[in-house]
C-alpha cells in the first residue's frame, strides 16, 4: 500500500511540475505584430533579442513569435527601408514602424514559393506594385510593358502574346501553341492569351522573372514567369479605398475596395472594377460601306471576393472567386492588299496611316470566372501548401481582317476554355538549409470554332455571306509534373542550388471542318454568317491533324550565390525551359527547349541609397515553333523549323540621393539572331516558298531599350506632391520571323509622366498623369496573309493618353 502511495505521489508531482513548466512556457511566449504607418503588417521583419543570437522574422500577418523570452527583454526590429527600432518585449505587442526616407525600401518576393527579399533572390527579375499602377493610371496587362522594358506584347486580333527578353510565341491562334511565358494570378495558371485581356485591379505587385524558370513553374516557361498577387483579405481590420480616374477619349475608370473581418479568424475583401474609353482612332467611311465613327474603343469590368480564414497559427485558407466581361468592339487593323500593289511582302513598303477607314468595328465578347484557394499549415520544421484554380472562359468576337472599305474577310470566332491547375508543396528551412517539392497537374478543355466569312463574296449568293472556311476542333491538354529544389550554405557566404522537374503532357484533338470552299461546281454544299456547320452536316468531314501526342521534359537548375555582405550578391546559374508540343489542322510539332546561361549581382550600396543590379546572360534556343499562314482552306501551320542564339546586357537600378529625389534606371542590350531557319514564306497567290532564314532576327528583339526615371516629393501644407518622369527608348526591332520591311517597328521613346498630391493623413489623393507623351503610333501587331487573301494587315497601341484621377481611403 505505502508503494502504491509513493508511485501516486511521484504522478502526482510529474503532473504538477509539467502543468508548472507549460505555464511559465506559456507565461515567457511573447507574440507580437509589426506594422507600417498605414496600419499595414509587414512581411519579413526581422525581430532580434539584443546580446543573443536569438531572433525570428514576421509572416504574411505581420505577426511573430518567441516561445522562451522574458517580458523586458531588448528587441531590435529591423527592416530595410524603415528606421531600426529597440523595444522592450511584452505580451501581445504592437510595433509601428517609419519609413526611413533616407534609404529605399526592401521588397518581399514569392518568386521561389517562399517571401524573402528581391535583393537576395538569384533570379533577374522586374517588379511593379499597385501603387505604381495606379499613380501611372495602368489598368490593362499590356500596359504593364512601359513600366517593365525585358517584357512586351503582340495583339494579334484579340490574342494577346507575351515575349520576356524577346522569347515569346509568335501564335495567337486558339488552341494551336502554347504561351512562352507562364502567367498566374494568386498561382492560379492562365494558359490562353484571350484570358490576358482581362483588366488588373486591387494588385499589390506583379513580379516579371526572367529567363527559363522550368523548374518551379514547369513547361511553357521558356521566357519567363508573371506573377500577379492581388491584395488579400487583412484580419482584424475595417478598410476600404474607392478612386475614380477620368480622361481623354472618354475614358473612365472606376475602382472600389472593401476589407471586413468576421471576428478575429476570418475576413473577406471585396474588389471591384470598371474600364471604358472611346475609340482610339476614326474611320471616315461612307456609312453605306462602312465605319464612320470611331474606332477602337474598350469595355472592361471586374470583381473579385476574397475570403481569408486563420482557424490556428498554423493554418491558413485563402479562396478568391472572380468575374470579368469584355464587351467592345474588335481590336482594328489596318491593312494593304498586295496584289493590287504586284509586290510580293518582301519588297512591299508603305506609309502607315495615323487613321484608317474600316468597313466594319467588329466585337469581342469575353466572359470568365475563375476560382482559386491557397491552403498551408506550418508543421514547425516544413510548410505544406496546396494552391488550386479553375477558369471558365466564354468568347464570341467578330474580328475584321483585311482593314479597308469594302469589307472582304472577316474572322466569326466562338471559344470556350476550362482550365483547372492544383499544386501541391512542401517547404522547409533552417539555417543552412532551404528546400521544396511538390506535384502538379493541370487540365485544359477546349471548344475552338471559327471560320472566315466573305463579304466581298455575298452578290454571288442572294445577299448571304458565305464561310470560306469553319475549323471547330476539341482539344485537351494534360500536364502532371514532379519537382524540387534546394540550396545549401557552402559556407557563411557560398550557397549551392539546384532544381529537377519531370513534365508530362498529353494532348487530343479531334473536331470537323468544312472540306471544301462555297465556289465549287453546282451542288457544293454552302454555310452562311452566322449559321455555321455542324459536326456531320454536308460537306464536313473530320479535320487534318487530329490525334493524340505525348511529351516529356525534364528540366533542371544549377546556382552558385555568393554573398560577402548582407548587401552584395553575386550569382551565376545554368537553367532550362520546355514548351510543349502540340497539333494544327495540319500536323503535330513537337516541343521546344532552351538552355540559359547567366550570371548576375544585386547590390545595395552608398548606406542603401542605392541599388543597382546587373546581369550577362545567353540563350541557346532549339526545335523553335514557327507558324506561318499556309492557305484558307488549311489556316495557319507550326513547324520545328528554327534555333537561335541570345546574348543580352541588363544593368537597372535606383539611387535615392535625398529623402525627396530619386532616379531609376535600366539599360537593355540584346543580340538576338536564328542560327537555323527554314520554314515556308507567304508569297502573293496560291503558293509558299520554303526560304532559309538563318539570320534573320525573332520577333520582339530589340537590340537596345535604356529606361530612365526621376521622381521628386514636395511638400505642401501638411501633404506631398510627387512629381514623376519616365522616358523610354527602344530600337528598331521586327514583329515577325520573316523581317519584312513592313514587320519593323521602328526606333521610338515613349515618355510618361505623373502628378500626385497625398494628404497629410494619408487617407486621399489627387493626381494627374500623361502617358506616351510623343504620341507615337505604336505598331503592336503586323502579318502578311497571303494564298488568296494577299493582306497585309497592322494593328497599333495606345496613342497618347491623359488624364485625372483621385482616390480615397477609409
Amino acid at each position: 500500500m505505502k508503494h502504491h502511495k509513493i508511485i501516486l505521489s511521484k504522478h502526482i508531482l510529474c503532473i504538477i511540475f509539467t502543468l508548472l513548466y507549460f505555464t511559465i512556457q506559456a507565461q515567457n511566449t511573447i507574440k507580437g505584430k509589426v506594422l507600417n504607418e498605414d496600419n499595414e503588417p509587414l512581411l519579413g521583419v526581422n525581430i532580434l533579442v539584443k546580446g543573443t543570437n536569438q531572433g525570428t522574422v514576421t509572416d504574411l500577418d505581420g505577426e511573430f513569435t518567441f516561445m522562451d523570452l522574458s517580458e523586458g527583454s531588448t528587441l531590435e526590429i529591423i527592416f530595410i527601408g524603415y528606421e531600426r527600432q529597440e523595444i522592450s518585449a511584452t505580451q501581445d505587442m504592437v510595433v509601428y514602424m517609419k519609413i526611413d526616407k533616407n534609404s529605399l525600401q526592401e521588397v518581399i518576393v514569392s518568386a521561389e514559393n517562399r517571401n524573402v527579399s528581391a535583393q537576395k533572390v538569384a533570379i533577374s527579375m522586374d517588379l511593379v506594385s499597385g501603387v505604381k499602377l495606379q499613380d501611372m493610371g495602368i489598368t490593362d496587362l499590356k500596359q504593364l510593358q512601359n513600366l517593365t522594358p525585358s517584357l512586351a506584347f503582340n495583339q494579334n486580333t484579340f490574342f494577346t502574346q507575351v515575349f520576356i527578353r524577346g522569347v515569346g510565341s509568335d501564335v495567337g491562334s486558339a488552341e494551336l501553341q502554347d504561351q512562352a511565358a507562364t502567367l498566374s494570378i494568386d498561382g492560379e495558371f492562365i494558359n490562353r492569351p484571350v484570358a490576358l485581356n482581362s483588366s488588373l485591379f486591387d494588385v499589390e505587385r506583379i513580379e516579371v522573372l526572367k529567363g527559363p524558370q522550368g523548374t518551379l513553374y514547369g513547361r511553357n516557361s521558356t521566357a519567363g514567369a508573371i506573377n500577379i498577387l492581388a491584395v488579400k483579405p487583412r484580419l482584424n481590420i475595417t478598410e476600404g479605398n474607392v478612386s475614380a480616374q477620368y480622361g481623354n477619349y472618354n475614358s473612365l475608370k472606376l475602382n472600389a475596395a472593401v476589407n471586413v473581418p468576421l471576428g478575429d479568424k476570418a475576413a473577406i475583401r471585396v474588389a471591384a472594377m470598371s474600364d471604358s474609353h472611346d475609340g482610339y482612332r476614326e474611320s471616315k467611311a461612307d456609312p453605306s460601306v462602312g465605319v464612320n465613327g470611331d474606332i477602337d474603343n474598350g469595355k472592361v469590368w471586374g470583381a473579385r471576393l476574397g475570403l481569408m480564414l486563420k482557424p490556428t497559427d498554423k493554418f491558413n485558407i485563402y479562396i478568391a472567386g472572380e468575374l470579368n466581361k469584355t464587351d467592345q468592339q474588335a481590336n482594328s487593323q489596318y491593312g494593304v492588299r498586295l496584289d493590287s500593289t504586284g509586290l510580293p511582302p518582301y519588297d512591299f513598303k508603305t506609309n502607315l496611316p495615323e487613321d484608317f477607314d474600316v468597313a466594319t468595328a467588329g466585337s469581342i465578347k469575353i466572359d470568365q470566372a475563375a476560382l482559386r484557394t491557397r491552403m498551408s499549415y506550418d508543421f514547425g520544421g516544413a510548410v505544406l501548401t496546396y494552391t488550386g484554380g479553375y477558369r471558365h472562359v466564354d468568347l464570341e468576337a467578330y474580328q475584321p481582317l483585311n482593314g479597308f472599305v469594302p469589307e472582304t474577310f472577316s474572322f466569326d470566332n466562338k471559344l470556350i476554355y476550362d482550365t483547372q491547375s492544383h499544386e501541391i508543396r512542401l517547404n522547409g528551412e533552417s539555417d543552412h538549409f532551404i528546400w521544396q517539392a511538390g506535384l502538379f497537374h493541370g487540365n485544359e478543355d477546349q471548344k475552338a470554332a471559327r471560320g472566315l466569312v466573305l463579304p466581298a463574296a455575298s452578290g454571288a449568293f442572294g445577299g448571304s455571306v458565305p464561310y470560306l472556311n469553319w475549323f471547330d476542333v476539341d482539344v485537351n491538354s494534360k500536364t502532371t509534373g514532379i519537382f524540387g529544389q534546394a540550396t545549401i550554405d557552402l559556407s557563411e557566404t557560398l550557397a549551392f542550388t539546384g532544381g529537377l522537374r519531370y513534365t508530362k503532357d498529353k494532348k487530343s484533338s479531334d473536331g470537323f471542318n468544312i472540306q471544301q470552299g462555297p465556289f465549287g461546281p453546282p451542288g457544293t454544299p454552302a454555310y452562311f454568317y452566322p449559321n455555321p456547320p455542324q459536326a456531320g452536316d454536308a460537306g464536313t468531314g473530320q479535320v487534318p491533324g487530329a490525334g493524340n501526342g505525348s511529351w516529356s521534359q525534364v528540366t533542371w537548375l544549377t546556382s552558385l550565390e555568393y554573398k560577402p555582405t548582407e548587401n552584395n550578391m553575386f550569382f551565376g546559374k545554368v537553367s532550362t525551359g520546355y514548351k510543349s508540343g502540340g497539333f494544327t489542322v495540319r500536323d503535330e510539332f513537337d516541343a521546344e527547349n532552351l538552355i540559359a546561361y547567366e550570371i548576375g549581382t544585386k547590390n545595395y550600396l552608398a548606406n542603401r541609397k542605392l541599388r543597382l543590379n546587373g546581369s550577362v546572360f545567353v540563350y541557346k534556343y532549339t526545335d523553335q515553333q514557327v507558324s506561318v499562314f499556309i492557305d484558307t482552306q488549311a489556316g495557319a501551320d507550326i513547324e520545328n523549323a528554327g534555333s537561335s542564339d541570345y546574348f543580352g546586357v541588363e544593368i537597372e537600378g535606383d539611387y535615392m540621393f535625398s529623402s525627396k529625389d530619386r532616379i531609376n534606371f535600366n539599360f537593355n542590350y540584346l543580340n538576338a539572331e536564328f542560327k537555323e531557319l527554314t520554314t515556308l514564306v507567304n508569297t502573293i497567290g496560291n503558293s509558299a516558298i520554303v526560304a532559309n532564314l538563318a539570320g534573320n532576327k525573332p520577333a520582339q528583339t530589340p537590340e537596345l531599350i535604356i529606361v530612365a526615371g526621376y521622381n521628386h516629393t514636395f511638400s505642401l501644407g501638411e501633404g506631398t506632391l510627387d512629381f514623376g518622369i519616365g522616358t523610354m527608348f527602344k530600337s528598331d526591332y521586327y514583329l515577325q520571323v520573316f523581317n519584312f520591311e513592313m514587320d519593323k517597328q521602328k526606333a521610338y521613346t515613349k515618355t510618361d509622366i505623373n502628378l500626385t498630391y497625398r494628404a497629410g493623413n494619408g487617407k486621399w489623393e489627387l493626381g494627374a498623369f500623361l502617358n506616351n507623351l510623343e504620341d507615337n503610333r505604336i505598331i503592336n501587331y503586323a502579318s502578311f496573309n497571303g494564298s488568296n487573301i494577299n493582306i497585309y494587315n497592322w494593328s497599333f497601341g495606345s496613342p497618347r493618353l491623359f488624364g485625372l484621377r483621385t482616390s480615397y481611403k477609409f
